[in-house]
């Protein structure tokens, strides 16, 4: 929840998707009705299942697109703004 990120900025990837969609109430299956694809996979890549450590970076542009939400890279130094994620830096391989 967005006051839980108060304290907690940096989040992974999968994190992300998963607090926007509980944020805006889009469940599984309508991402999945989204992306055109099963709900099962939609499951199953942001539950870290089959080995992953999370989703690559395209999948998560390809998932923010379909929430309304885009990836913007700015200066580390650039504060994050109100609504804004940080992917973790032990996440940024991949």
């Amino acid at each position: 929840t967005r006051e839980w990120l108060e304290f907690r900025r940096v989040l992974f990837r999968s994190e992300i998707i998963k607090d926007i969609m509980s944020t805006d109430e889009v469940t599984n299956a309508e991402l999945a009705r989204r992306l055109d694809i099963t709900q099962a996979t939609v499951w199953d890549r942001l539950n870290n299942k089959k080995g992953r450590k999370d989703i690559p970076v395209s999948l998560l542009k390809t998932m923010l697109s379909a929430l309304g939400y885009k990836i913007v890279v700015v200066p580390d130094e650039t504060p994050i703004p109100e609504g804004g994620y940080e992917v973790g830096q032990t996440d940024m391989v991949g």
